[in-house]
């Protein structure tokens, strides 16, 4: 089961005579086994005899254990996701009867800093732990080898596999097909096009157990770029990175800041180089502007997970969204969709790190 902690996940505990309850919240990275002692125990009361359920939401401790500090960019290999980038969640829930503690069940999750949106209601989760949208997406091919460019790798979907599971790709010329089996039971990060596949783009599709296909995408490359095109990485609403390119015109901008102060003449016969006010802590911000180029409308909903992303890269740089709000078009309305967007590199022109 997963938990997108961006979004509060609720565990509950209603029983029967029970006067309180506790659960205790195991947190870990990695592989490996749970720890022995829970990282929290949260407990409480009932308010009533007639309201004995009580409420938790653990989503901001599991927030704690991710971090992406990190951005893999594999291009020919299927490899483990980083384990930094989701925790794995032990939920142990016990009732309060008469002074004393009794379990009822222990759960075990996938966290990962993702979201529901509103219309998902409560607790969303997914049938399937695949943590990308499926749909129709473009990448950019201008020849340029991915094994030595990492800004041309048309990036990766994250898995959580069961057992047998594949990823096939179905080029988009050719229509061979090429088969990879996936590691059992793990959070793999499934490259979106084949290295073969490159120069004509694939369908990828995920199969399960019994091969058939839970979830699957068409992958483009975009060939006709008039523009440098501007590389975006964002951790999309399922809380895993995801790739986009902004390919039409785009423009940077530096903005300066500083202080000043009034200088004190040594004399009133002053030296006329000198001046009267002097700037200090002058430093700058550079921002870009980006256009989609034109696109679909169901364009709208990437759009809508990269304005709502914490965690932005631009051209291999942390950035800020500026742009805090867009019209979402409608083809009905606008024949020909192009978004621009203001982006904001998170550091400072001149080096101030200290």
């Amino acid at each position: 089961m997963s938990i997108f902690a961006r979004s509060p996940h609720i565990i509950s505990v209603a029983e029967i005579l029970n006067t309180g309850s506790k659960i205790e919240l195991f947190l870990w990275n990695g592989t490996g086994s749970a720890p022995a002692s829970p990282q929290y125990t949260l407990s409480k009361l009932i308010s009533a005899t007639n309201n004995i359920k009580t409420e938790y939401n653990i989503s901001p401790y599991i927030r704690e254990y991710i971090t992406f500090n990190t951005r893999q960019q594999p291009y020919n290999a299927w490899t483990a996701s980083q384990t930094t980038q989701y925790v794995n969640v032990k939920v142990k829930r016990y009732k309060l009867v008469s002074g004393t503690y009794t379990l009822l069940d222990t759960t075990d999750y996938l966290g990962y800093n993702g979201f529901g949106y509103y219309e998902e209601g409560f607790n969303p989760t997914l049938n399937y732990d695949i943590l990308h949208d499926e749909g129709t997406f473009n990448y950019l091919y201008d020849g340029l080898a991915p094994s030595v460019f990492a800004s041309r790798r048309p990036g990766f979907i994250m898995v959580k596999t069961g057992t047998s599971y594949k990823a096939r790709y179905r080029n988009l010329v050719t229509a061979v097909e090429f088969t990879q089996a996936l590691t059992n039971n793990a959070l793999i990060d499934v490259l979106k096009v084949y290295q073969n596949n490159f120069s004509s783009g694939n369908v990828l599709e995920i199969l399960n157990t019994g091969d058939a296909v839970i979830w699957s995408a068409t992958f483009i490359p975009n060939q006709n770029c008039k523009y440098d095109p501007v590389l975006c990485d964002f951790v999309n609403k399922y809380g895993c990175w995801q790739r986009t390119y902004f390919y039409a015109a785009s423009n940077d901008t530096l903005t300066v800041d500083s202080q000043e102060y009034n200088l004190m003449q040594t004399n009133t016969n002053y030296n006329t180089i000198q001046g009267q006010r002097q700037v200090f802590n002058n430093n700058g911000k550079k921002s870009i502007k980006v256009n989609t180029d034109w696109v679909t409308e169901d364009y709208k909903e990437l759009l809508r997970q990269i304005m709502l992303s914490e965690k932005i890269i631009i051209n291999n740089y942390p950035a800020k969204l500026n742009s805090k709000s867009t019209e979402l078009f409608k083809n009905i309305n606008t024949k020909m969709i192009n978004y621009s967007l203001e982006f904001e590199f998170a550091f400072d022109v001149i080096n101030s790190v200290v």
